[in-house]
């Protein structure tokens, strides 16, 4: 028994830590309980990201995006109409255009019909829209929604699909293959990006990337006034699609924007190659450790150095509550400046909820740790004394 509390003693600060990590679990398994009390406070720890608080720094910075332009064609119903504004952005010279939506089946409008058709089939460089619905376990989307000329013509289509966390439906990754039927279909981000690059930068696979989100201001052509923002279109990925339409406005770390926009968010961060890269694992944990153990050092020597001030009222003030809450608010600031500039030069997503979760119960795990030790050496004193 005394050797073990010469253990608890000696090592301390590491215990308080570790302690200050299970406190965190189990409050975390509590809260994650399927009770509908706490649903809401399951859902907003589901839901959160680090990264989203890093934009929110950000948004004062916004960048220019010099290779992506939007056409925006709310306004446009009629297939004729579309047709000759895509003609138009043809003429322009772009390098690639993606249409973000599906002309399903034939419209009483032969013309228009006949004008979308001769447009798919003249031009190669236009990635059609790809929606798919009614998922199933084990062969992923059964039902694909296409435009109806794609196999006639041999027109390039692409998964318009962008996936959502399962809580919130927060758009934050972009998946490069969807399965339809047991075969992978390419994502539109991914093909759209390979077709500009001149070569597979993104390939057909099953699995997702972080969209980097970082406020971007991506060039917006109205559809009637393209010829005379020519320069604005040549040589550029030009996406096609409606900007102000509210059933395809999705909920993103930025807060809701177009579907249209989304895509370009995706496209951007293929193209740039800075997707966030999450720090996972034993990596995470251990350096989140780091930054607990080191906190519960400067408080304890914190709390020591004011012990021995020898002037009564400077122990008073400096022991207010509020003096120790700037302090501690100071090192957290500190914290998250080095996690924004480390996600801001590497795109290096470091989540600081473990470390700042272990760091509000360090008083819960050092009294735990005072009841622990003191219950010791009481059990050797009633040993010693019999």
């Amino acid at each position: 028994m005394k050797k073990f509390l010469d253990i608890w003693q000696k090592w301390r600060v590491v215990i308080v830590t570790l302690l200050a990590f299970l406190v965190l679990w189990i409050m975390k398994s509590f809260f994650t309980i399927k009770i509908p009390t706490f649903s809401p406070i399951t859902k907003a720890i589901e839901d959160f990201s680090m990264t989203d608080l890093f934009y929110e720094m950000s948004d004062m910075k916004r960048q220019d995006n010099s290779f992506i332009t939007i056409v925006d064609m709310t306004e446009l119903i009629n297939r004729g109409d579309i047709a000759r504004a895509l003609e138009q952005v043809e003429a322009c010279e772009p390098a690639v255009i993606g249409v973000d939506m599906v002309f399903q089946g034939l419209k009483d409008d032969s013309l228009g019909n006949n004008a979308l058709r001769s447009v798919a089939a003249k031009y190669s460089n236009i990635v059609w829209s790809l929606r798919l619905y009614d998922f199933d376990n084990k062969l992923g989307y059964t039902f694909p929604d296409r435009s109806f000329f794609v196999e006639e013509t041999g027109a390039t289509e692409a998964v318009t699909n962008m996936q959502g966390t399962k809580v919130g439906r927060v758009k934050r990754k972009l998946v490069r293959g969807w399965e339809l039927n047991g075969e992978l279909k390419p994502a539109f981000v991914c093909t759209v990006a390979n077709m500009y690059a001149g070569e597979e930068i993104a390939p057909t696979e099953d699995t997702d990337i972080d969209i980097n989100f970082m406020p971007t201001d991506f060039t917006v052509v109205s559809w009637d006034e393209i010829e005379q923002n020519a320069d604005l279109l040549t040589d550029r990925i030009v996406l096609f699609g409606a900007m102000h339409e509210e059933g395809d406005m999705h909920i993103t770390p930025l807060g809701k924007i177009a579907g249209l926009e989304l895509l370009a968010y995706g496209v951007q961060t293929l193209i740039k190659g800075n997707e966030v890269k999450d720090i996972a694992g034993y990596k995470l944990f251990l350096y989140s450790f780091i930054i607990v153990m080191f906190i519960f050092i400067e408080r304890s020597w914190r709390k020591d150095w004011i012990g021995r001030r020898r002037s009564p009222l400077a122990r008073l003030l400096l022991n207010f509550p509020i003096v120790g809450s700037l302090i501690s608010f100071i090192w957290v600031g500190l914290i998250m400046f080095g996690a924004y500039l480390l996600f801001v030069k590497y795109d290096i997503s470091f989540n600081l909820g473990y470390a700042f979760g272990a760091i509000a119960f360090l008083v819960t795990a050092e009294s735990s740790y005072n009841i622990i030790r003191d219950y010791l050496k009481d059990k050797i004193n009633e040993k010693d004394n019999s």
